[in-house]
């Protein structure tokens, strides 16, 4: 591949993951540290990319300048799928639980579908999860953050980090930007790894709701290891590797299209 078409399959690549790192694009094209720092200063002076902590972010479209539309344009993204793994999971909340939400279009879809009928107690820094949830008087809603970003439509910005110690928090539904076997679950905005960790490691069961378009998909930063988790809810068939990595590791696998269990979980 000539330089020329190398510097515009990676423009591409970046425009189409809005963020990724620096070990993402070398082992993506195959191409050394020096050369890749060579290949983004074109960009960098385009205009197209910018840098970020430990990576490249695609620029907004001028054409669409509001941040806003990031998040708008993640919803387009699989809305169907979205929607049946956000009923699936407001399945698994029982009464008495306390438990986290996490931000992203998909856990966001659990808003929908949160139980009426007992009480529980929620706490989330998911602006459309608080907007489903402050109707019903069953929910005890608990808002962390603050700090609100529009790219994100979430609450970030945590003083001091030990508040996650005083949540006993039992079922964490939490969202990734890609999951990968070897990377693990990933996300590309900083202020959100912060609290995604934190819940990760204080959380008793964690559940990952994701869609297809996120398997193989490696970002900026690595919040959680595929293994650690105990079920993940998505949509449809997924690819071999992922149910074997799933069964070796004891991870339940859940199929919000057709509501059954394909693997089975230990409890961890």
């Amino acid at each position: 591949m000539l330089r020329k078409e190398r510097i515009d399959a990676m423009q591409h690549y970046i425009n189409e993951v809005r963020t990724a790192s620096m070990k993402e694009l070398e082992d993506k094209f195959s191409i050394a540290p020096s050369t890749l720092r060579r290949d983004l200063a074109n960009l960098i002076d385009a205009g197209t990319v910018k840098k970020v902590y430990g990576g490249v972010t695609a620029t907004f479209n001028r054409a669409k300048p509001n941040a806003l539309t990031i998040y708008s344009e993640r919803q387009l993204s699989a809305p169907s799928e979205k929607r049946q793994i956000g009923r699936a999971a407001a399945q698994l909340i029982e009464p008495d639980d306390l438990i986290f939400i996490d931000s992203g279009t998909t856990t966001a879809e659990m808003g929908a579908y949160l139980p009426s009928e007992f009480s529980f107690t929620l706490v989330t820094n998911n602006l459309e999860i608080i907007n489903k949830a402050a109707p019903l008087g069953n929910i005890k809603l608990v808002i962390i953050g603050m700090n609100f970003d529009r790219r994100t439509q979430s609450f970030t910005g945590i003083d001091n980090m030990n508040i996650f110690s005083r949540f006993n928090i039992g079922k964490a539904f939490m969202a990734a930007t890609g999951i990968s076997i070897t990377r693990g679950l990933s996300n590309s905005e900083y202020n959100e790894y912060l609290i995604k960790s934190e819940i990760f490691k204080k959380a008793h069961q964690k559940i990952l709701l994701i869609d297809h378009t996120k398997f193989d998909r490696v970002s900026l930063l690595t919040y959680g290891t595929l293994k650690d988790i105990d079920a993940i809810i998505t949509y449809g068939d997924i690819a071999p590797k992922y149910v074997d990595f799933l069964a070796e590791n004891d991870v339940q696998l859940i199929n919000a299209q057709t509501g059954s269990i394909v693997s089975e979980s230990a409890d961890k």
